[in-house]
């Protein structure tokens, strides 16, 4: 059996890290540990059975992201940040599709929310209907493709999602894109996201252009195959 890393940049998360939390510890298989990049000096997360905690200052995103895989040790990697969960069943689903053929990387939908049910993990506010776009917290990585594909670029402060998925695409390593929703994105005044900062459109487009960068160093002139091709099939 595979042993799965989580890696979770945190900042403050407040109680929803605890959430997040629960809802890796619900799933159907056993994830082998959780690193925590735990950039806040006021927090008071410890670290407990199957919880690794990296205490470090405030970075960005990428580099936190890149701060855990350097110490994960599993086979499969996948992403959540604090403020996120995951939906019930979600390796369930995916940890099989991986692991039973030549993929690389399995994703699925998102559904967005502002507020959750009683027992905080399940969304009770959905923001629209559950579909796909960028987020590393719906994907699951074989340790050896991350590897292949390289770290985190750090000049990226928003969009190192869309970087990633960009050189997944680049790589040709073959992926799949689950019709089920695999993540439960919040939506809050104190998330990253929220803030008004030029860097999100501006380091979008340094992601495409990145992109285009690389595939012209590489000759390549060949589209990029559209997201919808890698979708499951009906």
């Amino acid at each position: 059996m595979s042993s799965i890393s989580v890696i979770m940049p945190c900042y403050a998360a407040g109680t929803f890290v605890q959430d997040a939390l629960r809802s890796i510890r619900r799933q159907g298989l056993c994830v082998s540990e959780i690193i925590v990049i735990d950039q806040d000096p006021e927090s008071s997360l410890v670290a407990c059975e199957g919880v690794r905690i990296v205490k470090t200052e405030r970075t960005t995103p990428a580099i936190a992201r890149n701060i855990g895989l350097d110490v994960a040790s599993g086979d499969l990697v996948a992403f959540l940040d604090a403020d996120d969960l995951w939906p019930a069943g979600k390796l369930a689903r995916q940890v099989p599709r991986l692991l039973d053929g030549d993929l690389s990387m399995v994703a699925g939908h998102v559904l967005s929310f502002d507020q959750t049910s009683e027992n905080g993990l399940e969304p009770s506010g959905a923001l629209g209907e559950s579909t796909f776009h960028v987020n590393l917290g719906t994907c699951i990585y074989r340790r050896e493709a991350l590897d292949r594909i390289g770290r985190f670029d750090p000049d990226f402060r928003y969009a190192e999602d869309v970087d990633m998925l960009l050189r997944v695409r680049e790589s040709g390593i073959p992926f799949q894109i689950l019709r089920s929703t695999e993540l439960y994105y919040r939506q809050h005044p104190a998330s990253m996201m929220a803030e008004e900062d030029p860097r999100k459109h501006s380091d979008f487009r340094l992601a495409i252009g990145k992109s285009l960068s690389r595939r012209r160093a590489s000759n390549n002139s060949i589209p990029l195959k559209h997201f919808a091709a890698y979708f499951e099939p009906l």
